[in-house]
């Protein structure tokens, strides 16, 4: 005699928002795609600030295009950020349910910051520089060191995007 047994009841998430396949999927794609393009303007923003390091004579040029990558960068940022939080909501992860997953949070909450608080200054101020030598003026203004923001900032994604595939198993421990 066979036994027939119920089918345990699925547990409904109360964190997790119910959508469709579909929509996840443009979620993630969408995630993906701006982490990745992030990483490409960082990139680009690396071979803007390391050229007048090697060959100063590039140094006007490439310090009055910086300024022109702040609105795309900050664009992606908050893009990346918006889609990843959005994936929280709507996948099994959650947001701080898993340690890799509030870490990628936070990696991209201080970056996005950084970008607004310390880029955008420094990028106007390499421009406004840039301008003052291609005029052949003497600029006052102090240009800051930029080779950090990208160095930091493609390193810190690449370790997101490590932490995405991998995946390391540890929730967050929830206080009572």
């Amino acid at each position: 005699m066979t036994a027939v047994t119920a089918r345990p009841r699925a547990v409904r998430d109360p964190i997790r928002l119910p959508v469709p396949r579909a929509v996840r999927l443009a979620l993630l794609v969408a995630h993906v795609v701006a982490t990745a393009a992030w990483i490409g303007l960082d990139v680009a923003l690396a071979v803007l600030v390391f050229v007048p390091m090697l060959e100063p004579s590039w140094t006007a040029a490439c310090h009055q295009v910086l300024p022109l990558l702040f609105w795309p960068l900050l664009t992606v940022a908050v893009l990346s950020l918006l889609s990843g939080v959005a994936l929280g909501l709507v996948t099994r992860w959650g947001l701080v349910r898993y340690w890799w997953v509030a870490i990628k949070l936070v990696l991209n909450l201080v970056l996005v910051t950084l970008v607004v608080v310390l880029l955008g200054p420094g990028l106007d101020d390499a421009g406004r520089h840039g301008r003052a030598l291609a005029a052949g003026v003497p600029d006052a203004v102090e240009v800051p060191r930029l080779f950090m923001p990208p160095s930091v900032s493609v390193t810190l994604l690449v370790l997101a995007t490590g932490l995405s595939v991998w995946k390391p198993r540890g929730r967050v421990r929830r206080t009572r």
